[in-house]
């Protein structure tokens, strides 16, 4: 195996530098289907990215690349039946026209959101808090434990009497920085395969139905396509659906790239603590400066996600409270949820929590979309789309049913 030189770091920095100027130029920013793309893609290539690889490693071995085709694929169908509301279900609750069952399972969803919400910011800041210390060379999960605590208190705080208009647009840079991994792992398994010196790394164990398990219980990973689905005051129907896809298909592209491109240095042996934090340390070996790329990469990603889904969540509670619970409580409400999980829980768990959160809210969606199918006669298909939306819907479940934490 090869050592970190100059090269590595000098491609990694003008890969990030170019793709992130590309990101932010003008023709690009002002683009309305990539303003559209950009939303989703952003949510699911964010905060699981830099987590994934290791845990997938320590779960599956040299199959991550099959489990996280599995991921993607699971994604890809639940996304197809969001992208069926957008199209049939939207405009039939406008008009109230919607089956009454069809509605009741779509009021059930918004409530499920909620509570997902409340989870995966609490997912968001146990990895910043874990990353954090990472970047000072730190693994204790305690004080990560209370440093995702001080931070839901400024959340709860902060929103609750200011409200969060500083944060800016980061999608450009975090997308640029994984530009720049891809290109230094490219780089990196070409020179090992030019040296001969490129192989698998060693199976230490057999997956079976417990691993299956793990890898079910890391949908939170490729979730954020649904964010499509409320998109609904900046952008048209059509535009949303076509633009879900193309943010399903290059996240599911750069995922599936990332984790066959990592196989190489799953030779190196994985850190035996901090093991939710482990690709920064095995990034110093594709190029030294990596490590601070990524820990800057995964603060600013799980900070901008959690406040994200921080403002989403409230302006949520309020909605479904009937403005029982004003915004600023509901931030207080997200906040104690959070805390909650936050020390009844390790990062693991955590993730699985968000998995199954998440997974409950797509199940009921793909009802929605099931039973709007069979229910109204004007949609084509329907009986086929009511099977195949009642399949997915059943894959969601098993979601809720089996997944299990990594190492569980």
């Amino acid at each position: 195996m090869h050592g970190p030189d100059l090269l590595p770091n000098i491609i990694v920095i003008a890969t990030t530098l170019v793709a992130t100027l590309l990101l932010l130029s003008k023709p690009i920013e002002k683009s309305s289907w990539w303003a559209a793309t950009v939303i989703p893609l952003a949510s699911i290539i964010g905060s699981g990215f830099l987590v994934i690889a290791p845990i997938l490693q320590m779960s599956v071995g040299r199959l991550a690349v099959v489990a996280m085709t599995f991921l993607v694929v699971l994604a890809y169908f639940i996304g197809a039946a969001i992208r069926f509301n957008i199209r049939w279900v939207e405009p039939k609750l406008a008009a109230g026209t919607l089956h009454r069952s069809a509605w009741t399972l779509e009021q059930l969803s918004q409530w499920a959101l909620a509570f997902a919400y409340i989870v995966s910011v609490t997912y968001y800041l146990s990895l910043f808090g874990s990353f954090l210390l990472r970047g000072v060379n730190m693994v204790d999960p305690l004080l990560a434990k209370s440093i995702t605590t001080a931070v839901l208190i400024f959340i709860a705080v902060y929103g609750r009497h200011r409200g969060f208009n500083f944060l800016g647009n980061f999608e450009g840079v975090k997308l640029g920085i994984i530009a720049g991994l891809l290109a230094g792992l490219i780089f990196g398994n070409f020179e090992a395969w030019q040296q001969g010196l490129w192989h698998l790394p060693p199976q230490l164990h057999q997956p079976g139905w417990h691993e299956m398990q793990m890898v079910l219980g890391m949908l939170i990973v490729v979730q954020g396509f649904e964010t499509s689905r409320y998109l609904g005051e900046k952008f048209p129907p059509k535009l949303r659906i076509r633009t879900m896809r193309y943010a399903q298909w290059i996240s599911g592209g750069i995922y599936i790239l990332y984790i066959g491109l990592m196989l190489y240095y799953f030779n190196y042996p994985l850190p035996k603590t901090g093991q939710d934090t482990a690709i920064v340390v095995l990034s110093r070996h594709v190029a030294t400066i990596l490590p601070i790329m990524l820990v800057s990469l995964a603060l600013i990603a799980q900070f901008d996600a959690a406040v994200a889904d921080a403002q989403g969540g409230s302006g949520l509670i309020n909605e479904l409270s009937r403005k029982r619970i004003s915004t600023g409580l509901a931030y207080s409400v997200i906040a104690a949820g959070g805390l909650l999980i936050v020390w009844t829980s390790n990062i693991f768990e955590v993730i699985v929590y968000a998995s199954k959160a998440f997974a409950i809210y797509y199940a009921l969606q793909s009802s929605v979309a099931a039973l709007t199918a069979l229910m109204h006669q004007d949609i084509p298909m329907r009986l086929a789309k009511f099977f195949a939306f009642s399949l997915v819907a059943s894959m969601a479940l098993s979601v809720v049913i089996f997944g299990i934490p990594a190492g569980g």
